[in-house]
């Protein structure tokens, strides 16, 4: 009986891989131990893109589980050796326990070949569940978690045995319980089945849970790789505009340092030019002066002269040379005026002008250039909000529009509208009266009293006869759609189920023409973006197909 439990205990602590005992035991998450270069070996020799599984009973890790040592194994390893070893020399006395099937057992504990592992002396106590025999100095204390000295000759139940000492071999689903073939009759009324059977559905039903797990860390996955790519492209972006602001202001610079400097010599040239001219003007009124100081001394003279033959001898002569003086004008023509700037040049404030204009368009490019994420959902509307009209000829004959040309209402009797080309005869929907190719636009629609519609543009050469003008189910349409309280996004005949929080009773939209975008909003939140050629005319659209709903253009 020894022979074949210690036969057991040997089978118990063997890898299922080399097929030897442990070396360096690892246990996985399912309860599987291996060695651990075993292991590593098997999961390195696959191939499959679930390489990481048990061995064993083939269970599969999402990533490579962390492996630890398992030092309960390992410390009963060493103890199966030093059995082996020794187990010819020992001659002490037995201890019964059961076997993993229940039945009594004996070891070889006590006397004298019976030793501590730590201190070599005479082994006193057992630590259960390790089967570590201790000396008195050595011996674990209760207080050490899962370990319970016991008297060498002590026996110890088998933890896979009911309360009867019997095996567990059956599962009650009832009672969710294990039970032994001698309680199997306390479970008559329950369902019973073998531990191999219900091992096997639980673990089908954990199996079926891993799939969606794994596509919803594959969704997740890509919408992290996604955000760091977004990341990165603001990144790169918001470096390009600052480059290219940069060189526009070093541009501005230097053709101010260009225009200044070009002046700044204009007028040094007229400058010298004018001073040049003022020398040679106050060099001949200095010449004049002198002659007139020489006539004024001369006239008083004259007129001092005492004699009456001298005085009338020359009187006439210097009356002469009066007269001829008294045609002289002090005032000359002025300089022509070289100092005035040219007429492209006169109003230095036309270059400041210019320089505003260009900071204007910086400013105005900046402004555009600003994510709509960015930007606080009130300046959204205030900026861009559009208050928008029904277009009465647009609307299919089961459409009433309301007397503000604002609310869209399913009827069920036909509505008596004229003949145009413009109507939708099949598509339950209307366009509005707006019409853009340029700018941004932002509207909403009120859709408290709807429970199957869609929000959209589309061009105007959208089909009006028939059903192959449905919003989004042709090239020429964008739209938010709700069905069956799910939420899409629908082009060209393609959609995407949307996860919208709640139910918004108002649904906005954002048309950028020139960045050709099309944003829809569930409430403040940015739901999904179009994108798209929308320079070209397009028209905000909404289809109401439940009998007696009714959507409305909200007001801004």
């Amino acid at each position: 009986m020894a022979s074949s439990y210690s036969e057991d205990s040997s089978n118990e602590l063997t890898c299922a891989i080399c097929l030897q005992l442990f070396e360096e035991p690892v246990s996985l998450h399912c309860g599987h131990s291996f060695c651990s270069s075993c292991l590593e070996n098997y999961w390195e020799s696959r191939e499959e893109s679930t390489a990481c599984l048990c061995p064993n009973c083939r269970e599969v890790f999402p990533q490579k589980p962390k492996l630890h040592k398992n030092v309960i194994l390992a410390r009963l390893v060493e103890q199966m050796k030093l059995r082996e070893g020794e187990g010819s020399h020992c001659v002490g006395s037995q201890a019964e326990g059961k076997d993993g099937e229940g039945d009594d057992v004996t070891v070889n504990v006590g006397g004298c070949e019976s030793h501590c592992e730590v201190s070599n002396e005479g082994a006193a106590m057992r630590c259960v569940p390790y089967e570590t025999l201790c000396c008195e100095r050595h011996v674990k204390p209760p207080k050490h978690k899962g370990h319970k000295p016991l008297e060498p000759e002590m026996k110890v139940e088998d933890p896979g045995s009911t309360e009867h000492g019997n095996s567990i071999h059956f599962y009650c689903k009832d009672d969710e319980t294990l039970v032994s073939l001698m309680c199997k009759a306390e479970h008559q009324d329950h369902e019973v089945v073998p531990v191999e059977v219900a091992l096997a559905e639980f673990k089908g039903i954990l199996a079926a849970k891993y799939p969606p797990l794994v596509e919803s860390i594959k969704q997740v996955g890509s919408q992290i790789q996604q955000v760091h790519q977004e990341v990165r492209d603001t990144q790169v972006s918001g470096k390009d505009k600052e480059e290219r602001l940069e060189g526009e202001r070093r541009e501005m610079y230097r053709a101010v340092d260009e225009k200044v400097n070009r002046m700044k010599r204009w007028l040094s040239e007229r400058q010298s030019v004018k001073l040049s001219h003022l020398e040679r003007q106050r060099e001949n009124l200095q010449q004049e002066m002198d002659c007139l100081c020489e006539e004024e001394s001369t006239l008083k003279a004259s007129l001092k002269e005492l004699e009456t033959v001298s005085f009338l001898e020359g009187y006439k002569d210097l009356l002469c040379r009066l007269e001829s003086r008294s045609h002289f004008s002090t005032t000359e023509p002025a300089p022509p005026k070289l100092l005035d700037f040219p007429v492209e040049e006169q109003n230095v404030d036309s270059l400041i002008q210019i320089n505003d204009d260009l900071l204007k368009e910086i400013q105005k490019e900046l402004v555009k250039q600003v994510e709509i994420a960015d930007l606080e959902f009130n300046t959204l509307k205030r900026l861009y909000g559009r208050t928008l009209s029904l277009d009465p000829n647009s609307a299919n004959p089961y459409i009433k529009i309301s007397r503000d040309l604002r609310t869209a209402t399913r009827t069920e009797t036909h509505n008596q509208y004229p003949e145009h080309p413009d109507r939708f005869d099949r598509c339950a929907q209307v366009l509005s009266s707006e019409c853009f190719s340029s700018g941004r636009h932002y509207w909403e629609v009120d859709v408290r009293s709807s429970s199957s519609w869609r929000i959209g543009i589309c061009l105007n050469s959208i089909g009006r006869k028939g059903k192959e003008g449905w919003l989004g189910r042709n090239p020429e349409s964008w739209c938010l759609r709700k069905y069956e309280n799910k939420y899409y996004t629908v082009h060209n005949d393609r959609g995407t189920l949307l996860a919208v929080p709640g139910d918004p009773e108002r649904f906005g939209v954002l048309l950028d023409c020139e960045e050709g975008e099309f944003t829809c909003f569930g409430g403040s939140r940015v739901l999904h973006v179009f994108r798209g050629n929308f320079l070209v005319p397009v028209k905000p659209a909404i289809g109401v197909y439940g009998v007696g709903d009714s959507m409305r253009f909200c007001s801004f």
